[in-house]
């Protein structure tokens, strides 16, 4: 039977209810059991329903289409009335409109978009698109939405205000809402005056306490989206709007419902008409991070728009690959790193430690990540070990403490010779004497605290996560330390986390060479990093480098397998040669394994398990 709507259902009947993002299916009491089986296995299945009680299910928001559907085939459910509330219903009628849009889009009915010149300059968007930037705003403008995928440096920001500007021309949408890293902060204010004429910019607001209705643009960063009040604060400037939310460096939310930032960002996403996600590392550990962050654009729609047999799902996402931008292939080199043997023996000391209980890593995956951290930080620099400001490299307590290992973690500071950053002091030392300038990234602040004191003679700068943002009241921020490296000859040299600026943040006209002291299994982040120096408008004449610093027989070299793997995941995904040229970069001979067999043994686990850890 067809479902109706109310709020309370009879007792032959079932029910849906609208609580927040959810939706609660109670199955009629008088259902036999083996219809209720069935139908519970459809909605466990087809729905991705949740049990929550004897005949309860959870069913998210966003997948109310698929839910009617299933309660409304002839058996087992279409047997029985289903009493839809007003809110539930709502849920369904949009959903299924998400639905429509998304099987348009896989079918190619898109509308024919002519002289798109004339429109935006009509709109008041006066910066010229590249040729390959204009395909991609029809496209998306076409759809209605979707995935901008395209690399980093590829004008992501201009071709998503062109978006704008033709939707809001069309009468599509009214206002803009953007969640942003902080890094990304300056490019969203900057783009606006730059790709308007005078009189014609939108009005931008940059996480502003109370946004003023005039507001055309608003801004906020993804902990404030995590935060449930902001919901309320943007309803009241939305009222009455049309709305196109806009997700900035949107694998952040990869985690979808299961993280802060997820959860956060597919509420706002339930606010809007129209939906834009951007990222150029849309899968950074596989398809399930594509899901995620489709998901985002077309609510329900994520695992069906990235799997790999869905035809023309490529038709719901564009690509600007960095061929299509006529831009040289950054030169790759994976520099090996001999430890000496004071290094290789701690490591080789701390590898057995970690691994005196196997079974106790297997058991807490929380656990095998600190592990893992350990790891690779005792391949960069052993004192990492003993750094009291960094709870997360301390040895646990969960793990026996060893009379050899407590020896050797209680002298670190007088047998440690860090080879990895004398080779990156040597790298930057280069540079300086070249007349060149150079980014070295660590993840871990006890190298970068380390690095400066090697490298103040270049006048390094500095940027974590430790530095404010901007702060005029404080000795430095982020954005003073950007404009030093930009335009002080005499700083030749940028530390940073890639964890603070690996995002949002261009470096290219300032430096086009980079140096990695160490790397994680985030396939992102290191992406998103390397691509700060190697992007659209590098001067005249200058060559893209990045060099990676592996410590031979170390975790090191497992890293690179798996960074490898998950970048050719992408390229098969993506189609992007740029993603297949690094996947096959050639990191030299095998290196001479010296860690025990239990060492190798972990290795290998970590390997099936990256994707989860990173």
């Amino acid at each position: 039977m067809t479902a109706s709507t109310g709020t309370t259902p009879p007792a032959d009947a079932g029910g849906v209810v609208r609580y927040g993002g959810d939706l609660r299916v109670t199955l009629p009491t008088s259902m036999s059991r083996p219809a209720r089986l069935t139908l519970e296995q459809e909605l466990l299945d087809q729905a991705g329903a949740e049990r929550v009680g004897d005949v309860d299910f959870s069913v998210v928001a966003d997948r109310a289409a698929d839910l009617r559907e299933i309660l409304s085939r002839p058996w087992p459910a279409g047997r029985f009335d289903w009493v839809w509330d007003i809110g539930a219903d709502a849920a369904a009628q949009r959903s299924a409109s998400i639905q429509s849009a998304v099987d348009a889009v896989l079918e190619g009915k898109l509308p024919v978009l002519d002289q798109i010149d004339e429109m935006l300059l009509a709109a008041g968007f006066t910066r010229k698109l590249l040729p390959a930037q204009r395909g991609a705003v029809e496209q998306l403008v076409a759809a209605r939405g979707g995935g901008n995928f395209s690399v980093p440096g590829s004008g992501k920001t201009t071709m998503t205000y062109a978006v704008f500007a033709l939707l809001r021309a069309a009468g599509a949408v009214d206002r803009m809402l953007v969640v942003a890293p902080q890094s990304a902060y300056e490019a969203w204010a900057g783009e606006a005056t730059d790709c308007f004429a005078e009189g014609e910019q939108p009005l931008v607001e940059i996480v502003p306490a109370a946004p003023r209705r005039r507001s055309d643009v608003l801004v906020f960063n993804y902990e404030r989206v995590a935060k449930g009040s902001l919901r309320a604060l943007i309803d009241g400037w939305a009222h009455g709007r049309r709305l196109m939310v806009v997700f900035d460096e949107a694998h952040r939310a990869k985690r979808g419902v299961a993280g802060l930032h997820g959860a956060g960002a597919l509420d706002l996403a339930s606010m809007a008409a129209v939906r834009l996600v951007l990222t150029g590392t849309p899968m950074p550990n596989g398809p399930d991070d594509l899901a995620a962050v489709l998901d985002l654009a077309w609510p329900g729609q994520g695992a069906r728009l990235a799997h790999p047999h869905t035809a023309g799902a490529s038709r719901s996402w564009v690509r600007i690959t960095k061929d299509e931008l006529e831009l040289d292939a950054a030169e790759m080199i994976i520099q090996p790193v001999r430890l000496d043997d004071s290094h290789a023996r701690i490591y080789r000391t701390v590898a057995d430690g970690l691994l005196a209980d196997p079974d106790l890593l297997e058991r807490f995956p929380g656990l095998l990540a600190r592990a893992v951290s350990r790891l690779i930080a005792c391949a960069s620099n052993p004192l990492l070990l003993a750094d009291a400001d960094d709870n997360g490299l301390m040895w646990p307590e969960e793990l026996p403490l060893t009379e050899n290992l407590a020896s050797v973690l209680g002298n670190l500071g007088a047998s440690a010779r860090p080879a990895k950053l004398l080779a990156a002091a040597r790298l930057a030392a280069e540079h300086a004497d070249a007349g060149t300038k150079v980014v070295v990234w660590s993840n871990f602040l006890g190298n970068i605290r380390e690095l400066e004191r090697l490298l103040s003679p270049y006048g390094t700068a500095v940027i974590t996560g430790a530095v404010p943002q901007r702060d005029d009241a404080a000795v430095t921020d982020r954005r003073r330390e950007l404009q030093r490296f930009r335009g002080d000859a005499d700083c030749t040299v940028l530390l940073a986390t890639p964890q603070t600026l690996g995002e949002g943040v261009s470096l290219h006209k300032a430096a086009q060479a980079q140096v990695h002291v160490d790397r994680t299994y985030n396939a992102g982040l290191f992406l998103q990093a390397m691509d700060r120096t190697h992007r659209v408008g590098m001067p005249e004449g200058t060559h893209a480098t990045v060099t990676v610093l592996s410590a031979v027989g170390t975790i090191d070299e497992q890293v690179d397998a798996s960074l490898r793997a998950k970048i050719a995941a992408m390229d098969a995904m993506l189609a992007d040669p740029t993603l297949a040229r690094l996947a096959g970069v050639n990191s030299g001979p095998a290196a001479e394994l010296f860690a025990p067999a239990e060492l190798r043994e972990l290795l290998g686990h970590l390997r099936g398990q990256a994707v989860a850890r990173s």
